[in-house]
């Protein structure tokens, strides 16, 4: 039943906003808040359209506080899904902005008092000290932007030049949800109306956090109250390509010719209303209840979803195992391989780029086939296997994705040229290796709501010691899983499992494992000296560096210049 479920939501904020106004706050409030938001997440999923319409439908029978605190969460997730953020990263900012507005003393809807007389918002200091001890970064920094809640909408997102996605995301929301249920007498503005004014006020390189809200949910969402052409009115209850959903609207006033769903085309509504008054939750079972249900099922046009299509990190595309079984053949058909790349949009064009940069005279290359003959096979291979890998790893935003792949591409072109001095095998495939050694820092769930790269200085040839974290050792678990996931070299896996081993290289004859395990850390103290600009190299690290040159048989003038190389080629730097 749609309104049990809304009510159950409703109650559920009550509950946990009556704990936020405890003194001294529970122990436990960081987990009531992650858990309601959790619920509140599965609710989403399963429902979309009638979680996200609750925002355009005002409360009254509750306090102004429940109002603009769920609306707020519910805005901010919609944001994030829009803009592929990931999943514990969004669960973050969700928390933060039921904080906002959680210590609030809870006031009877819309009072009429002069702004002056409003509570002012300010920072819970033991709430603070809660969320830095709990290891929320990502909650915390959202959750400062309670102190310019008061400030004028201008100066409030024009201080967003300069700030991180997350936050930015998170202020949008509030402020969205504050223009739609203003306060103080002030008139509440319709979605498109709010909307309009955020983006007029909001600095250019942040209005591509809002652009995916164009296309969903678009200009009339879900829970708006809409005028037709006709005159005759409507709730909007789902979005659909180019036209929108409805359920009719009667009055005597403006009776409807409709008497169920229908759907109107987006220019043919004459007006768009303000969040509307809503006394009886019962009502969402007419909109979407069983009759709902059976129009989803039957309509031919289905609804648009919020959520755009995402991809298991643990499991590999299915073109890229399509083409894997071409290249593994004894003899390959390029036409049949070149079929297989063609199914996969960004493989064709990072092959047609790489090939285009491999040229001498570096000619646009516009044919699948003449870019595999230019790689070859196996080059090839190696190639698509890494635009795959980085486009899994790179699928979801979380606040230090962007320096992650930066150290990442760093490390690969390391790798490349370490395998091309010493001799080992193909540069691409090196690479390819090396991504797969730091696919940690993108599943670790911990470094999803981290908003600064701590690291430790010892064992510089270990992830474990690369950002400081609740169980290290995942860094070096999930490289093994994901690689033996996606089926790499059974001598690839062992150089994963046992490259952060100082003894390793010493103690076992020199063979493919053995090499690739001596590039492999290599390759990542090299990296973290570039990136960071470190300090001298511990003992250990010392040690491992003269014998995994010993294993590459690589000289220290050539590790020299690939240093100079890689920094001049990467542009790699620190965010810290």
């Amino acid at each position: 039943m749609p309104d049990s479920l809304i009510k159950q939501q409703y109650q559920s904020l009550y509950t946990l906003l009556a704990q936020y106004h405890k003194t001294p706050l529970p122990n436990d409030i960081v987990q009531q808040t992650l858990n309601f938001n959790n619920q509140l997440l599965s609710a989403i999923k399963q429902h979309p359209e009638l979680i996200f319409a609750q925002i355009h439908l005002y409360k009254s029978s509750l306090a102004h506080t429940y109002n603009v605190a769920f609306s707020t969460c519910l805005f901010t997730a919609l944001i994030c899904i829009r803009n592929r953020f990931n999943e514990t990263t969004t669960l973050q900012l969700m928390c933060a902005a039921i904080s906002l507005f959680a210590f609030d003393a809870p006031r009877k809807t819309k009072p009429t008092t002069p702004e002056s007389v409003a509570p002012k918002h300010q920072l819970n200091k033991a709430f603070c000290r809660m969320l830095t001890e709990y290891q929320q970064a990502v909650w915390l920094r959202g959750y400062r932007q309670v102190q310019w809640l008061e400030s004028d909408l201008k100066q409030h997102l024009k201080h967003l030049s300069n700030t991180s996605a997350d936050v930015t995301v998170l202020v949008i929301a509030a402020r969205l949800t504050l223009l739609l249920h203003q306060q103080n007498s002030k008139t509440p503005l319709s979605f498109p109306n709010a909307l309009r004014q955020i983006i007029q006020n909001t600095p250019g390189t942040t209005q591509s956090l809002i652009e995916p809200l164009m296309s969903y949910p678009g200009t009339a969402p879900p829970g708006v109250f809409v005028m037709i052409e006709d005159g005759s009115l409507a709730i909007v209850v789902a979005v659909l390509e180019g036209s929108v959903l409805c359920f009719p609207q009667h009055s005597a006033q403006r009776p409807s010719t409709h008497t169920t769903y229908f759907s109107v085309d987006i220019e043919h509504i004459k007006r768009i209303y303000p969040a509307q008054a809503l006394k009886q939750l019962s009502k969402m079972h007419t909109w979407w209840g069983g009759a709902w249900q059976q129009q989803v099922q039957e309509a031919t046009t289905k609804p648009l979803s919020p959520f755009t299509q995402s991809y298991k990190m643990d499991r590999p595309p299915a073109t890229l195992v399509a083409i894997q079984s071409q290249l593994n053949k004894p003899v390959q058909d390029i036409k049949k391989l070149s079929t297989a790349v063609a199914r996969e949009p960004s493989f064709a064009q990072h092959l047609r780029q790489t090939a285009t940069q491999s040229s001498r005279q570096k000619l646009p290359m516009k044919d699948i086939q003449h870019g595999l003959m230019m790689h070859g096979f196996e080059r090839s291979g190696s190639i698509i296997m890494q635009q795959a890998l980085l486009s899994r790893l790179n699928q979801h935003y979380f606040p230090l994705q962007h320096a992650f792949i930066n150290f990442v591409q760093l490390r690969g072109h390391i790798a490349s040229a370490l395998a091309k001095a010493a001799d080992l095998g193909i540069p691409e495939q090196a690479c390819t290796l090396a991504y797969f050694a730091s696919v940690g820092l993108f599943i670790h769930t911990q470094l999803k709501i981290q908003t600064q790269w701590r690291k430790a200085d010892t064992n510089t040839y270990d992830m474990a010691s690369l950002i400081r974290c609740v169980k290290p050792d995942q860094l070096r678990i999930h490289p093994v899983s994901m690689a033996q996931a996606w089926q790499q070299p059974r001598h690839e896996i062992v150089a994963l499992k046992h490259y952060h081993e100082a003894h390793y290289l010493d103690e076992n004859t020199p063979n493919a494992s053995v090499k690739l395990a001596a590039l492999l850390g290599l390759s990542l103290i090299i990296a973290r000296e570039l990136y960071f600009s470190t300090s001298p190299l511990c003992v250990q690290s010392q040690q491992y560096w003269q014998s995994a040159s010993k294993v590459l048989k690589v000289k220290e003038q050539e590790l020299n210049e690939i240093k100079q190389q890689a920094y001049s080629i990467c542009h790699s730097y620190s965010p810290v």
